[in-house]
Formats: C-alpha cells, sequence, structure tokens
C-alpha cells in the first residue's frame, strides 16, 4: 500500500496545480482529449517494454499530442474545439488500432484504460514522481503568464505574452500529469484530477492564490480516501482506481455543499 499511497500524493499535488490553470483557462476539453491521445504510447510502451515502458512510451506520444493540441488551440480564437476532437479521435483511433492488430492486446484493454493502482512497482513509482515533477516545472514558471492568459488573454498578448510555449506548457503539464497517473489511475479517469480539484476550489475561493492549496488538498485526500474505501471489508472487491475517482468527485459536492451553506448564512446574516 505503500508505493500506491505515494504515487496518489504526487499526483494529487501535480494534479491540483494543474487543474487550477485548467479552470481558469477553460481548457477542461484539452484535458480530455489529452486523457485519449497518449493512448498510442501507452500501447506500445506496454507491447516493447511491458508495463514498466508505459510511461517512457507515452511520454514520447506525448510531446507530439502537446505540440498537435497547441497548434490547432492557436489556430482558433483562443480554442479550437473542432480541431481538438479531430487530434483527439485520431490518436486514440491509433491506439486502438495497434492494440487490437500489433499486440493482440484486446485482454488488456480494460488495464490499459483503467490502470492498476495496486500493482505499482518500484519503477512506476519512480517514473511517475519523476512526470508529476515534469508537469510543475512546465507549468510554474509560466504561472503569472497562465493567469494573465486566464483573464485578459487579449491584453497579455498586447503585452508579448500568449505565445506558443505558453501554450505548450499548459498542453506539456496536461501531458505528464496524464501519463504519470496512466499506469495507477488509468488514461480515462486520470481526467478526474485534471478538472475536478481546480473546479471544486473555484467554488469556495475567490483568488488564485488560495485556489492553489485547495485543490491540491482535494486531489491528495481523494486519493486518501479512495484508498480507504477501497481496502473496506466488503462482500466483492472495490476497484481501488474507481473509488479514488469518485472520492475526488465527492469531495467536490462536498464544496459544493460547503458554498451553498456559505451562501445561505451570508443571506441570513445581511
Amino acid at each position: 500500500m505503500f508505493r500506491p499511497f505515494i504515487v496518489l500524493i504526487v499526483l494529487g499535488v501535480a494534479g491540483g496545480v494543474v487543474s487550477v490553470i485548467v479552470n481558469l483557462r477553460k481548457l477542461e476539453f484539452n484535458s480530455e482529449a489529452t486523457v485519449h491521445s497518449v493512448f498510442p504510447g501507452i500501447v506500445l510502451g506496454a507491447f516493447i517494454g511491458g508495463i514498466d515502458s508505459i510511461i517512457p512510451g507515452a511520454s514520447l506520444v506525448g510531446i507530439l499530442v502537446a505540440f498537435a493540441l497547441t497548434q490547432v488551440g492557436r489556430s482558433g480564437r483562443g480554442s479550437d474545439e473542432a480541431g481538438t476532437a479531430v487530434v483527439l479521435t485520431s490518436f486514440f483511433s491509433i491506439g486502438m488500432v495497434i492494440s487490437l492488430r500489433v499486440a493482440d492486446m484486446s485482454g488488456q484493454l480494460e488495464a490499459l484504460m483503467f490502470g492498476r493502482l495496486l500493482d505499482v512497482t518500484d519503477p512506476r513509482m519512480t517514473q511517475t514522481c519523476l512526470v508529476c515533477l515534469v508537469a510543475l516545472l512546465v507549468v510554474l514558471p509560466t504561472w503569472r503568464r497562465q493567469i494573465f492568459l486566464a483573464f485578459d488573454r487579449d491584453g497579455a498578448r498586447s503585452a508579448g505574452m500568449g505565445g506558443f510555449w505558453d501554450d505548450f506548457a499548459v498542453n506539456a503539464a496536461l501531458v505528464a500529469v496524464t501519463i504519470a497517473g496512466s499506469t495507477a489511475v488509468g488514461t480515462l479517469l486520470i481526467i478526474g484530477y485534471l478538472v475536478v480539484p481546480g473546479a471544486a476550489a473555484r467554488l469556495l475561493c475567490h483568488s488564485v492564490r488560495a485556489m492553489v492549496p485547495v485543490a491540491i488538498f482535494v486531489g491528495v485526500a481523494g486519493g486518501w480516501l479512495g484508498l480507504w474505501i477501497a481496502n473496506l471489508d466488503a462482500p466483492r472487491p472495490i476497484s481501488p482506481q474507481a473509488s479514488v475517482a469518485l472520492s475526488v468527485v465527492g469531495l467536490f459536492f462536498a464544496c459544493l455543499a460547503v458554498r451553498g451553506v456559505r451562501s445561505l448564512v451570508a443571506k441570513v446574516v445581511s
């Protein structure tokens, strides 16, 4: 249980930070596209070197995904959803073809898409930590620029911001967190770490500075709670990946309830 716990903490921190930018810049669809588009790299990594090679394989494809999403995002006014959908469909379809034809991995699709949290090995734990560190190192140096772009994209561009590398940094961070969680939480369920913590923090906070620790708390606490639920004595086994994802979503609704109570109290007091 130690290795899964460490992986979930690291994912909670990196995902919490990145999800704040995702929420502020309205990049939820980019997040959805990312978790599907890295699938070919995951399949190739698993085919060539086994499950411990999934993260290196996905990283190579992830660079192409980040570049493609950045290009289509800059082709429109801030966001080109049609182009993003094309990227998503193209990459994911290639991954499906590879999994069914090259390696005949149809029986392993569940593991590739939904992860194996309790089977995390030392190499995969190390790889996850390193890739999450890369996500933070990519996005944090451009943090102020990302905030400026989120609230005033035209003004940021007038000030010389919002160039290719600013957009590429966000997409690269999305790719890095997705890849980091691919073997543990799974490529499909990792969307919870990319979107939900930032959305939950937005419900409670009035400043970006306050959103970051709240988002990190939601990511880390959701992972801990999900792992605890997965180990409960139940008639049937509980999927740890699903329990982690549902716990993060549950904390979102808890934040929503807190916001509702706070608004009600404010009305009564006023």
